[in-house]
């Protein structure tokens, strides 16, 4: 494990403190899973940010709007009556 040296304003390492004994835990701990629910935060909102990029991608294409549009017509047809109901068991 590493140890680091951290500067807090007072008013946060009295609050950061005062939580830890409130909940049974040293301000370490606190800090330290404060960090890693912070760090899973920006991670979710990074994945997010690129899902929207690649999705922003996606839809500037123009190939694949083409085959998008290609499969929704593949797709504009009636199916044939299922006399056997296989889906209602």
């Amino acid at each position: 494990m590493t140890a680091i040296s951290l500067r807090l304003p007072d008013d946060l390492a009295r609050q950061s403190k005062e939580i830890a004994e409130k909940i049974g835990i040293s301000r370490t701990e606190l800090i330290r899973v404060a960090l890693e629910h912070e760090l899973a935060n920006i991670r979710k909102q990074m994945e997010r940010n690129d899902m929207a990029k690649a999705l922003q991608a996606m839809r500037e294409d123009p190939d694949y709007r083409q085959e998008v549009s290609d499969l929704d017509e593949g797709l504009d047809f009636e199916l044939p009556e299922d006399l056997d109901r296989w889906w209602q068991g």
